[in-house]
């Protein structure tokens, strides 16, 4: 166990076969939302050789349920255009799903709660025994535009999101420095903005630690087919060299 742990939220392509059957839209149709919407490979590209209890990936696809999102749709500004935490709407605005009260509340409780309890866990077991951790919210965008994006302008290469109370001024200047030195373009808050911070912790405990790191998904795959391509390896390179120096963060 380190102080620096990785959350990987959005790279699952699971949809268990009974959740399916829910979904209205066609085979094509949703093989096309979770080209998407997926963060194609991200375990890989942050993850790669790290020790198994420092990372957190979502079991199934964000189509299920985004473990990103608050749990209340009050609380959640995605949930304007039908993508909360239960999505009810596609990329395009087309209804993917309908969710009674009921039903919404049973996947939270399949999939949504028992993550946010592996992630204050971790927080809480870093806490007591570092002092301290910094969250490494692991993510990367399409090229084209999402309808949750907070900034429809061109869209830098790594977005940097930071979250209030939990995203220092140094470390927010430690990714925009290293990315930059780099030769990335980098935009902070742009074009999404926010980072995971555990529930129990959030806005209450500022020895936890968050940055969202965000990849436009050109500079490393085919985003027509989702597979790799040969800009993969720097990218990791650059993501691991990256990891060590929050590394160094965490635990200075």
């Amino acid at each position: 166990m380190t102080p620096l742990f990785i959350h990987i939220p959005h790279d699952s392509v699971v949809i268990p076969a009974h959740e399916r059957m829910e979904f209205l839209i066609s085979n094509d149709d949703l093989d096309r939302e979770i080209l998407r919407l997926t963060d194609w490979h991200t375990g890989a590209l942050y993850a790669e050789g790290v020790a198994a209890d420092d990372v957190l990936r979502a079991e199934v696809s964000r189509l299920v349920v985004d473990v990103e999102r608050f749990a209340e749709d009050r609380l959640e500004r995605c949930a304007a255009v039908g993508m909360g935490a239960t999505y009810v709407n596609t990329c395009d605005g087309r209804p993917l799903r309908w969710l009674s009260s009921a039903r919404r509340a049973e996947l939270l409780d399949l999939y949504y709660w028992p993550h946010h309890r592996r992630l204050d866990e971790a927080a809480a077991e870093r806490l007591a025994r570092f002092g301290r951790c910094v969250f490494l919210d692991a993510h990367s965008f399409p090229t084209g535009v999402l309808p949750t994006q907070v900034d429809f302008s061109a869209p830098p290469e790594i977005g940097v999101g930071t979250q209030p109370g939990h995203t220092p001024p140094a470390l927010r200047d430690l990714a925009t420095d290293f990315f930059r030195a780099h030769g990335y373009d980098v935009g902070v808050d742009v074009p999404f903005s926010g980072a995971m911070v555990p529930n129990r912790f959030f806005g209450k405990d500022p020895r936890v630690k968050s940055l969202m790191i965000e990849v436009r998904r050109d500079l490393y795959m085919d985003e027509a087919t989702g597979e790799p391509h040969a800009g993969f390896a720097r990218t990791q390179a650059v993501l691991t060299e990256f990891r060590a120096e929050l590394a160094r963060f965490a635990t200075t």
